[in-house]
């Protein structure tokens, strides 16, 4: 097939990356999360470049979890609340780590299987989520009154 305008462009060092999404209300409290998956190619700086400007607007078409229930808060007047994070909780790899966990899993698992033509016939193949994967991570505030505002960090 030819066209014109087109121009081969074969991909030859995928990645899958991440932009990862917090839902924080105004008292500082994470109760959603979600993320999303990309392939992407180039060196880091580029996908870095790629993954904030679509951090602004991608959430909102990815679908969100909970946060897990072994996330537990103790409020002032001694409620305890299960399922919440705080948001201070995303500065810190680990605390980070744990949050995101299983959320990584559900997204690594949901990597579709490709096929490419070998030999005559289809081989199968998928990619994987690397073991630390390139990831961006927005904290999106929601208000009140119901407006979702992401807070995209500067680079």
């Amino acid at each position: 097939m030819k066209y014109a305008t087109a121009k081969a462009s074969a991909v030859e060092a995928p990645e899958v990356v991440l932009n990862l999404w917090a839902y924080v209300d105004e008292a500082g409290y994470i109760l959603r999360l979600a993320g999303k998956s990309y392939v992407m190619e180039g060196d880091d700086d580029e996908k870095l470049a790629l993954l904030h400007a679509l951090s602004r607007t991608d959430f909102l078409s990815a679908a969100w979890c909970k946060v897990p229930a072994n996330f537990k808060i103790l409020e002032p007047n001694g409620q305890r609340m299960t399922g919440v994070a705080t948001a201070s909780m995303l500065s810190d790899p680990i605390s980070h780590s744990h949050l995101f966990s299983t959320l990584l899993e559900e997204l690594a698992n949901s990597l579709p299987d490709q096929l490419r033509s070998h030999d005559g016939g289809y081989e199968q193949f998928r990619l994987n989520l690397p073991q630390a994967p390139l990831c961006v991570t927005t904290v999106v505030m929601e208000y009140d009154d119901g407006i979702l505002v992401p807070m995209v960090s500067g680079r």
